[in-house]
């Protein structure tokens, strides 16, 4: 982002990697990282039905839809009213209608935002059993799967390597964190050269306390799996100062920050 950082006096150089632009599949998106080592799972599962969650714009449940196209399954997707709009044609444009049109159920809620497990995700699961379908569950984000946070220990694999391609080292990443495995794979990954704490969480989510905890569970629980560090309370930094009003709601203050949510951005500081 040469303009960018050029404005800010060149003493920052500020780099974006474009996880909307990772993959062929349905638009990519910083989901498909996750899914790549979820879907594995779901295979052996004997599934025949994907069942997630999301908000009503949700670019999770859009991928979501894309794998269980592409391997062949099913797809159930709960889709709750997690951002306050009037928009009359929300609920029909974007990422719902490609979610539909790549075939998934795709069952609208009225509920609110939360990062935790829902009760119309668990019964979407009873819903497909009880029609006599398989359900393999993924929960918003696919953020609180065992394997959720794989897929980000494996980005920060991937920026060293840019890094040692580019000549540059990054001292700090920022991303956007609301369900937190994002974040908290970053955390994991980075922890292997000492970075952990170099990972700023951008909260997204106004209910920061929540979010930061869950960050926390799902670094140590995806630590424990690739055999990493232990991941301490202190590892997590989230800055709090532009999620409000609400969960998909951008504030004045946030400027260039919003445009970077579901991306990642590096900085290397002169």
């Amino acid at each position: 982002m040469s303009r960018l950082s050029d404005f800010l006096g060149g003493n920052v150089n500020i780099y974006a990697k474009r996880e909307d632009c990772n993959s062929g599949l349905a638009m990519g998106g910083n989901k498909l990282r996750k899914l790549e080592y979820i879907v594995p799972d779901a295979l052996a599962s004997g599934a025949d039905t994907l069942v997630s969650i999301g908000g009503v714009q949700s670019n999770h449940t859009r991928l979501v839809a894309a794998v269980a196209a592409k391997i062949g399954m099913k797809c159930h997707v709960i889709q709750e009213s997690w951002v306050p709009h009037d928009d009359a044609v929300y609920d029909r444009v974007g990422n719902i209608l490609m979610t539909r049109l790549m075939g998934a159920n795709s069952q609208l809620v009225d509920e609110g935002f939360d990062v935790g497990i829902r009760d119309s995700w668990l019964n979407a699961m009873e819903e497909v059993k009880a029609k006599g379908g398989k359900p393999y569950a993924i929960p918003a984000g696919a953020s609180v799967h065992r394997y959720g946070g794989l897929g980000y220990v494996g980005f920060a694999e991937e920026v060293r390597a840019q890094e040692a391609e580019m000549g540059v080292k990054f001292d700090f990443i920022v991303v956007c964190t609301v369900t937190g495995s994002t974040h908290a794979g970053m955390v994991v990954g980075f922890a292997d050269d000492g970075r952990a704490r170099q990972v700023i969480g951008i909260d997204g989510s106004f209910t920061p306390k929540q979010v930061k905890a869950q960050v926390l569970d799902i670094a140590q629980k995806t630590s424990a799996l690739v055999d990493g560090p232990a991941i301490a309370g202190d590892d997590i930094i989230l800055m709090e100062d532009y999620a409000y009003p609400a969960y998909g709601v951008p504030s004045k203050e946030m400027g260039w920050t919003a445009s970077l949510q579901h991306q990642c951005a590096m900085m290397e500081v002169h």
